[in-house]
């Protein structure tokens, strides 16, 4: 019998993680691929979430919960034997700072780079001066941190990897070449985290592309238009 209904759109970096837990978990959830321009299916999504925002979870017995990391939450403390969630109150606490950080910060600023080439607005930041600083910001942060640990919190994968992780895809497509250059580190955990079978199941192979991306000066200052010349590079 079905857990309950997941539903999102195809792909979003904020489901990445729930569905990929739901596997790891057996935990059977029904995922429903929302369109955006189907009129059928935002008016669905209006019903469901007059927010419209997504993903979107109804429990077979009625619960419904909204919010990407209180469903991932919910799905993965389904089996209390995992460690997806940690060994103990400080590994959870620690899991909930990381997951924050990558769905406000994170996720969002990586938006603001990648949005502007698809001929999209911003939705948070205003410039992408400013998501660029933050996604160096939280790459210096993660560099560090993983200096002295193989994952995010404690020896083994938790749930703070695998939504981090599915939060930087799009960003890892597009910003490929810096990550490998600067961020050594972060780049060797994605591709850690990659690996994993229900996550690579989820989110599938890597092709990375080649394209200007803006890059931020040392200095802070000037915001120019880099082209990555290097050859397309293969999937982590």
């Amino acid at each position: 019998m079905s857990f309950g209904t997941l539903y999102t759109r195809n792909p979003n970096p904020r489901s990445f993680a729930i569905i990929a837990v739901a596997k790891s978990l057996n935990v059977e959830l029904d995922v429903v691929y929302l369109d955006r321009n189907n009129k059928k299916d935002q008016e669905k999504l209006q019903m469901l979430n007059p927010l419209n925002q997504v993903p979107f979870f109804i429990g077979s017995d009625g619960f419904v919960l909204t919010e990407c990391v209180a469903i991932l939450l919910y799905i993965a403390s389904q089996d209390a034997e995992s460690t997806l969630m940690g060994n103990s109150r400080k590994d959870y606490y620690s899991i909930l700072k990381w997951l924050s950080l990558a769905n406000s910060d994170l996720l969002p600023a990586i938006g603001g780079i990648i949005l502007p080439l698809l001929g999209l607005p911003i939705a948070v930041r205003k410039n992408t001066r400013d998501c660029l600083a933050a996604v160096h910001a939280n790459f210096k942060l993660l560099e560090a941190h993983l200096q002295d640990s193989n994952y995010l919190v404690g020896d083994e994968v938790t749930v703070a990897d695998l939504f981090t992780a599915g939060t930087m895809v799009f960003g890892v497509i597009v910003l490929h070449a810096m990550l490998r250059d600067r961020y050594p580190r972060v780049w060797e955990w994605f591709h850690d985290v990659h690996v994993i079978p229900e996550f690579r199941d989820v989110v599938g192979e890597l092709r990375f592309l080649n394209v200007p991306v803006p890059a931020l000066e040392e200095d802070g200052e000037t915001l120019k238009m880099l082209v990555d010349a290097s050859p397309p590079a293969q999937s982590p």
